[in-house]
């Protein structure tokens, strides 16, 4: 725990106070047996509380009011604004406790603190004394509740529902910026399938002229009248068809990005797929890499193109080779995934059902938040032009919208990124 000459810690549980400027225990004090088995709330979760508060007595008790009822937790306890200021960075709590008025300081400046450094952190007063009316208007402020030391019954519910609250706004949050995401790479699809589609047409045309100027050219090379002029005519037209043949493949990867390519649905066993694909995934990945491939022992089948699949899933080798260029691991991980009604609001477009989840692993370099937001979006790519067309991950996403999946990245810099697709169970005939 972080150490701050101005700052007094309490560890769950503890019955005494650090000097000020000294060391805590490197690891937390234990209270009795009896508090120690009541302090939890989920299992292996601690909840990190930064108290304001000038008293020791009542910082102690309150940490015991916790305890008896039910909190696992860790704190720290401070009394001055710089101690206060400096732990709600170095400290990163989950929740604030702030009496209302200390020496030189006070909890209404406190408040205004938190708002601008951490304003999603609960922020919750814990004082002797507060008039209604003051607490509404620190409430209109930014306070979340407020609790009287007279009444500690009330200070766990107060401390849980906040925490709950918070934590229910942060995964809103979360499902609408996959949303909205989500919308705008459907948006970004259209597009590039439109685009594809001209330039499709377009493409057709030029390279039937160029076949049709290369033949002629041949012909009037081989009959003996200017046979150098015509076979360089010849070379060029060669040399148009081949440009044509290469915007083709790239029209191919446009449709595929936009959802819009043509398929060959059927079920299959995705496990077979991939396995279907290893010699192609290790070529892409090099001989530094490792690949494991693993899956669920029965694994569902699901409705796709094996071409599209096998398509998909060589960008993300490339990928992983490109953020491991000094080696390291790349997984492709299967499992089966039944998903209710809170599980669902958790993915956008995934509605409760069975779904086999593919989890594409590399143990790279990450990606910064924000290349990860814009990931799969056509043409969007973090190596300079030269280097890759940008449209690695927009195919990934593509393919998998066309077969009713969904399709998310993680990433962290500096520890790897993950793919994760879940692909619709194939329906089964029968009971």
């Amino acid at each position: 725990m972080p150490v701050v000459a101005e700052a007094r810690h309490v560890l769950a549980g503890t019955a005494g106070w650090a000097p000020r400027g000294e060391p805590m225990t490197s690891g937390p004090v234990q209270a009795d047996a009896r508090l120690a088995a009541e302090a939890t709330s989920e299992p292996g979760e601690t909840i990190r509380i930064l108290m304001l508060e000038d008293e020791p007595s009542d910082a102690e008790l309150a940490q015991r009011h916790m305890a008896r009822g039910g909190l696992k937790f860790s704190a720290v306890v401070v009394d001055t604004s710089i101690s206060f200021t400096q732990q709600l960075t170095a400290f990163r709590p989950d929740v604030i406790l702030a009496d209302f008025s200390l020496p030189g300081f006070s909890g209404e400046g406190a408040l205004k603190l938190s708002q601008e450094l951490c304003p999603q952190v609960p922020f919750i007063f814990l004082s002797g004394a507060l008039g209604d009316e003051a607490a509404v208007e620190l409430i209109r402020k930014g306070a979340t509740d407020y609790v009287l030391k007279d009444r500690p019954a009330r200070l766990v519910p107060v401390i849980k529902r906040a925490i709950a609250e918070t934590r229910q706004r942060a995964r809103l949050a979360q499902v609408e910026a996959r949303l909205q995401r989500s919308e705008r790479l459907a948006g970004i699809g259209r597009l590039a399938a439109g685009i594809a589609h001209e330039f499709n047409n377009q493409i057709g045309v030029m390279v039937n002229c160029a076949a049709f100027i290369r033949e002629e050219a041949e012909r009037r090379a081989a009959s003996g009248t200017d046979r150098e002029a015509w076979s360089g005519i010849c070379r060029d037209a060669e040399q148009i068809e081949q440009t044509g043949e290469r915007v083709t493949r790239l029209v191919h990867h446009l449709l595929a990005a936009g959802a819009r390519q043509m398929s060959r649905d059927r079920s299959v066993d995705l496990y077979e797929v991939v396995r279907g694909s290893e010699q192609a995934l290790r070529s892409a990945l090099g001989s530094r890499v490792e690949l494991r491939l693993e899956a669920e022992h029965g694994l569902w089948p699901v409705t796709a193109d094996p071409d599209q699949i096998r398509e998909m899933l060589l960008p993300l080798a490339a990928n992983a080779a490109e953020a491991m260029p000094d080696g390291g691991t790349f997984s492709v991980v299967m499992s089966n995934v039944t998903v209710n009604g809170t599980d669902a609001d958790e993915h956008p477009g995934l509605g409760p059902g069975c779904y086999v989840c593919l989890r594409a692993t590399d143990t790279g370099k990450g990606m910064e938040p924000e290349a990860v937001e814009h990931a799969f979006e056509p043409y969007f790519t973090t190596k300079p032009f030269v280097q890759g067309s940008g449209l690695g991950l927009a195919i990934v996403y593509g393919i998998i919208s066309r077969a009713d999946g969904i399709v998310d990245i993680s990433s962290v810099p500096g520890a790897g990124t993950t793919v994760t697709a879940w692909l619709p169970r194939a329906q089964q005939d029968g009971p």
